[in-house]
């Protein structure tokens, strides 16, 4: 089955569940913690179609399934996704309630029985019960900044995410996430401390490979390489692959001989002003100007390419900075190379141009500024174990009047963020964010930051840890 039909098979059944938590929030007499559990196994066994073997071969059930998975969306939708201005009414829900939970734990064990020897009770269990964590962390410079304190939230209630994606910013946060399993948000802070506007970026015109040549160069191994093993003489830096949590990373590539301007065009295009924070009409012209040429790569597909490293076997090998650099390489702002004389990556690079028939890298949020759909197909190719998970989608570059300056990108940006909603669970917007020119935050900023991520998550930290939670077993005894 493609994927497009699986995501309209199972994406219903997904937001009953949604619904159904987030009434039970609103009104705690809506079921009790049994009647809840009974209702949510239910929904996650009729959206079972894979199930991870004893050899380790996922093996497909969503056929065997497909009479009790229609079943399921015929009583319970009617209930659980009720017409716009109507709430969910326990009365409507108790006649099902007497039912479903023999009907559910009759369909499990029969499931069971029919592949008995192939498939443990404890894969099944655990496909039923628990739920995996995915961050998606969009791009946006320093509008991403607020995703620390996020993390740090989801941290303290113990939501640790299976895997993370990311675009620009995003990306290199998804990095300082995923490369311990544990989350240390002093460790990140005093990373980010360390960075220096002349430690990352450099107005040098340089040799261009595989970037778009801009008016700034990006140093992004010199800037946090020592905590990704580029720091020692003979170290070899860390792999996509190594990082403790899955990490994709978005780029977009530019097809060969679709690029609208010459290569030399996007070197002289954005000319940052000497003072740029007490020049703001010279750098609202030189923003302006940029915008007309990002404009054209925004709205002609045609031109880009979307790719997904780390994605696959191959694009995990490449290396986990080099990925995030090419990520955040904007046209005409910011130049990410691999000069260095590095015959692995320049062959990973190389061969991934010419199967994709492309001839520049640049900044993943031309194409895919908040990846959700990227995180989705992972999840349902099996890379996380389980297909039983809740996307988390952070957008610190949706578009607001507060910095009516980058509306102009934002709504461009946004094209591409509205066909990868509805692949998330969750999407937060943060209308309050530092400006995306706070590429190298101070201090002050940072902490002013770290408090706006947590405080405009927080309220949705009950639906975050109900949903996450493992559910109780069910058994037949009650």
């Amino acid at each position: 089955m493609l994927f497009a039909e699986r995501f309209d098979q199972i994406r219903p059944l997904e937001e009953m569940e949604i619904a159904l938590v987030r009434g039970a929030i609103a009104n705690p007499a809506l079921v009790d913690a049994h009647e809840e559990a009974v209702l949510r196994t239910a929904l996650s066994l009729a959206r079972l179609y894979k199930v991870r073997g004893a050899a380790g071969r996922d093996i497909g059930v969503g056929a065997w399934l497909a009479p009790f998975r229609e079943e399921m969306e015929r009583r319970l939708k009617p209930v659980l996704l009720p017409p716009k201005g109507r709430r969910i009414a326990r009365t409507e829900l108790l006649p099902h309630l007497k039912e479903l939970k023999d009907r559910t734990l009759r369909t499990r064990d029969d499931l069971l029985g029919r592949l008995k020897d192939r498939v443990t009770y404890e894969a099944v269990d655990a496909e039923l019960r628990h739920k995996a964590l995915v961050l998606v962390a969009g791009g946006g410079g320093g509008t991403g900044y607020p995703y620390i304190g996020v993390m740090s939230l989801l941290d303290e209630y113990g939501l640790k995410p299976k895997l993370l994606a990311g675009t620009s910013i995003g990306a290199v946060l998804a990095l300082f996430r995923s490369r311990l399993p544990r989350f240390d948000q002093d460790e990140i802070v005093n990373i980010v401390r360390t960075l220096s506007w002349r430690k990352l970026f450099r107005a040098i015109s340089t040799e261009n490979r595989y970037g778009l040549p801009a008016a700034l160069r990006l140093f992004l191994r010199a800037g946090i390489g020592r905590w990704f093993g580029t720091d020692r003489e003979g170290a070899e830096a860390v792999k996509l692959k190594e990082l403790p949590i899955k990490t994709i990373i978005t780029v977009s590539g530019i097809r060969k001989g679709k690029l609208p301007h010459p290569v030399e065009f996007y070197e002289g295009l954005f000319s940052l002003p000497r003072r740029a924070l007490r020049d703001p009409i010279g750098l609202a012209k030189s923003v302006q100007a940029t915008f007309g040429a990002l404009a054209e790569l925004f709205t002609r597909p045609e031109i880009m390419v979307k790719l997904h490293l780390g994605a696959d076997d191959v694009t995990s090998e490449w290396d986990a900075l080099d990925a995030a650099g090419f990520s955040c390489a904007l046209p005409g702002v910011i130049h990410y190379d691999v000069l260095r004389e590095d015959t692995r990556m320049r062959g990973l690079i190389e061969s991934h141009m010419e199967t994709h028939r492309v001839s520049r890298f640049v900044d993943g949020g031309l194409v895919d500024n908040l990846p959700c759909k990227a995180a989705w197909r992972a999840v349902h190719r099996g890379q996380i174990g389980t297909r039983n998970a809740f996307i988390l989608a952070l957008n610190g570059f949706a578009a607001k009047l507060s910095q009516p300056l980058w509306l102009p990108l934002a709504r461009l940006a946004e094209a591409n963020v509205a066909s990868n909603r509805p692949y998330a669970h969750l999407v937060h917007d943060f209308r309050r964010s530092l400006s995306p020119l706070s590429l190298v935050p101070s201090l002050q900023d940072l902490s002013v930051a770290l408090e706006l991520g947590r405080t405009q998550l927080t309220p949705e930290v009950p639906f975050l840890a109900r949903m996450l939670a493992p559910l109780p077993r069910l058994d037949s005894h009650r």
